[in-house]
């Protein structure tokens, strides 16, 4: 099977991880995907057309793309649709920006959400589509038991409900090691981005006019007028029992995951964890750690309980106290069994129901496309 992804991939990780993700998972069963990289050309212009005369020239099973008709024009879509190959648009982040794709969804044969809150919307929007989750790949995540520290760990940029968790453990007296550039991030302020200069003064104003036309959009902005407000936004950097860290490299992933007591997950949209009703989300790091045979610890989630089975593949909790009390029970020296249990187990679920081969394999039923 052979599938051409128009890609604009920038080499940075937030572009590349679908490479060590679907892109060499597929390949592990025979699902070759070429990718054209806008960026290669001169122009949009060339760049569309590239895609066109790939596909004329070249046998492909399917054609697929994350990208709206700023990357990959109307025309475009409708010349590859004439050619009679199936087409998919995946849109990975649907539940925080679902406008992104509402001038396009119409004109693919399938759009994979991976969230199900504004599916309604793309229905309107004329869209056939599936909800799929992110997954992740046991060939590049793997499970190997290492030596363990007893201390909460979380990878990933410190803001909005992230900072909240953080703090509230450590206030309760958990250990906890952050991996994460928090000067690239300004975590001291409890920010992700720098509004200040022009061009993002633009992005934002034009990203909070599309957030107040539809409901979890009206919420993100809620909380994080909250959040700004809120004493506990700024990260408690300099606490003695914060260990802050660099990034972990990709390919450390699996070790570090294995080796840490706990690791936290985010499970609730960007500042929205401050909410007596959180917007709930789930991204890679769900399905990455337990493929590690990490022990997954978050807040609960009523999608991701539904993919692990709580306190035997994932660790939830409902409030601070729960946190910090579950928190103390299995970073005890006493639990090594136990945590190995849920190890084992959640990597077992993981590798049986949650790779990136499962989840293409429902896409391409439903597009009716034969695969390996």
């Amino acid at each position: 099977m052979r599938i051409l992804y128009y890609h604009q991939e920038h080499q940075t990780p937030m572009y590349l991880w679908q490479r060590v993700h679907f892109i060499d998972e597929l390949a592990r069963h025979g699902i070759e995907i070429d990718l054209i990289n806008p960026l290669r050309y001169d122009t949009l212009e060339l760049a569309n057309q590239a895609v066109l005369e790939t596909l004329r020239t070249t046998p492909y099973d399917l054609f697929m793309t994350p990208h709206n008709e700023e990357l990959l024009y109307i025309d475009t879509i409708q010349s590859i649709k004439k050619v009679g190959i199936p087409t998919l648009l995946i849109c990975f982040d649907n539940l925080l920006v679902p406008l992104t794709h509402r001038n396009v969804a119409k004109y693919f044969d399938l759009v994979w959400l991976t969230a199900s809150e504004n599916r309604e919307m793309f229905t309107k929007w004329g869209a056939k589509s599936i909800m799929l989750p992110y997954g992740a790949n046991p060939y590049t995540f793997t499970y190997q038991a290492q030596p363990e520290v007893l201390r909460a760990a979380f990878v990933g940029s410190p803001y909005g409900s992230r900072v909240n968790m953080i703090n509230a453990l450590l206030t309760m007296d958990v250990p906890v090691s952050l991996y994460a550039n928090i000067h690239a991030t300004n975590a001291g302020n409890g920010k992700a981005n720098d509004t200040h200069s022009v061009p993002r003064q633009i992005d934002y104003l034009s990203t909070t006019l599309d957030y107040l036309t539809y409901p979890i959009g009206r919420k993100l902005l809620w909380a994080a007028a909250i959040q700004r407000l809120s004493p506990a936004a700024r990260l408690m950097v300099g606490h003695p029992l914060l260990e802050c860290h660099a990034p972990v490299p990709q390919q450390e992933m699996e070790s570090f995951y294995a080796s840490y007591g706990l690791s936290l997950s985010s499970t609730t949209a960007r500042n929205t964890g401050i909410l007596s009703t959180p917007v709930y989300v789930i991204n890679l790091r769900a399905f990455e750690i337990p493929m590690c045979g990490g022990i997954q610890f978050c807040h609960y989630n009523p999608e991701l309980a539904n993919y692990f089975e709580e306190n035997r593949e994932i660790l939830f909790f409902r409030s601070d106290d729960e946190m910090a009390e579950k928190a103390r029970f299995y970073l005890s020296e006493d639990r090594t069994s136990a945590r190995q249990t849920i190890r084992l187990a959640a990597r077992r679920r993981a590798e049986s129901e949650h790779t990136w081969y499962h989840r293409f394999g429902k896409a391409f039923d439903a597009l009716g496309v034969p695969y390996p």
